[in-house]
This record gives C-alpha cells, sequence and structure tokens, in this order.
C-alpha cells in the first residue's frame, strides 16, 4: 500500500514538474514572441513615420516650388504691364521694363544663377558663360517701388518665402528681355533635386 502510494506521489510529482517545465517554456517562448513583436512594431512605426516625413517634405517642395513659379509669373506680367504703359506713355522717367536702369556686375550674381544662365547665354556654345555674354543679356535690379505699386494696382500678391524684390533681377536686352531671374539666399528645389532660378531656368 505505502508501495502504491509512492508510486502514486511521485507520478504527481513528476506530472507536477513536467507542466512546470512546459509552463516556463510556454512563458519563455511568449516573451520571446512578444518581444519580437515588439521589435518588428516598432521598426514597422519608425519606416512609416520616415515615409510620411518624406512624402511631407516632398510635398512642401512641390508646394514651395510653385509659390515660387507664381510669384515669377506675377513679377514677368508686371514688367510687360510696365513696359507698356512707358512706351504708350513714351516715359522716359521709367526704365527698360521697370528695372532701375542700372547693370549688375557679374560678380553681383550668385554663382548658381551664373551656371544657370549657360543654358540661355553661352553664345558661342563653350560650356561655359563669361562676363561678356551675361553682359549682354544686360540683367539689372527691379525698381522695387514702381514693381510695388503695379503689383497692388494689379492685385498680385507674392506667396513663395522671399517677397523681397530687391532678390529678384530681370534681362532687359535679347531674346529673353522681359524674363524674371532670383538671385537671392533661398534655394527653390522640387522632389527631383532640381533648383530653380526662373520660371524654366533651374539646374
Amino acid at each position: 500500500m505505502q508501495t502504491k502510494n509512492l508510486s502514486v506521489c511521485t507520478y504527481n510529482f513528476n506530472l507536477r514538474s513536467k507542466f512546470t517545465k512546459n509552463f516556463k517554456s510556454v512563458k519563455k517562448s511568449n516573451i520571446l514572441i512578444g518581444l519580437i513583436l515588439s521589435v518588428l512594431l516598432t521598426i514597422s512605426f519608425y519606416i512609416i513615420s520616415d515615409f510620411f516625413q518624406v512624402l511631407k517634405s516632398a510635398n512642401n517642395k512641390m508646394i514651395s516650388v510653385a509659390d515660387f513659379k507664381l510669384d515669377i509669373t506675377k513679377l514677368s506680367e508686371t514688367a510687360l504691364v510696365i513696359e507698356s504703359e512707358r512706351k504708350s506713355n513714351n516715359d522716359s522717367q521709367i526704365n527698360s521694363l521697370g528695372s532701375d536702369g542700372t547693370l549688375i556686375k557679374s560678380d553681383e550674381i550668385s554663382p548658381k544663377l551664373t551656371n544657370a544662365l549657360t543654358s540661355i547665354a553661352d553664345v558661342n556654345q563653350d560650356g561655359k558663360i563669361s562676363n561678356e555674354e551675361i553682359s549682354a543679356l544686360e540683367i539689372m535690379r527691379l525698381n522695387t517701388d514702381l514693381f510695388k505699386n503695379k503689383l497692388k494696382k494689379l492685385g498680385y500678391n507674392l506667396k513663395s518665402v522671399d517677397c523681397n524684390l530687391n532678390n529678384y533681377i530681370i534681362i532687359t536686352k535679347g531674346q529673353y528681355a522681359g524674363t524674371i531671374l532670383y538671385n537671392g539666399p533661398f534655394r527653390f528645389i522640387d522632389n527631383t533635386n532640381k533648383r530653380y532660378f526662373g520660371l524654366e531656368l533651374s539646374i
């Protein structure tokens, strides 16, 4: 009888021991699975977060470039209106296309803009632009007071990050006369990394 009871006790002990081991094993497995899932969820969160950041950045770039191009268009139209009125009224007090009448020196044009101008002013097609080729465009600054008044009359409001008219210049001679260019510190770059200095002028 004692032997039988001892056998039952031994069996129960072994059963409890196996159950405990299995429980601990399952518990460890669940903890491990939980940790793996936590890591995967964390990684997924950062991937999704980065994706939306990239998407937001690309969208902001597109909006920035779109606003810039819209401002360039407004300034170009304003220059044409000023020029038309100047010619109609034979007004000698107003300089060509609403410029300030003073030629900009080559070293006053930013290096990047100078590089971009190669696409329209490289007459001898040597892949670079000389001081003479820049001078031939007769680039000038805007008459800011004149432009401000005319923009207001036309109901135009500039929307880009740089509304400082001192940072915009205009070509006054040749095929591209009336072309407004940006010569300021801001960078207008689209989501393809193309940087704009005018409506179509880019590098």
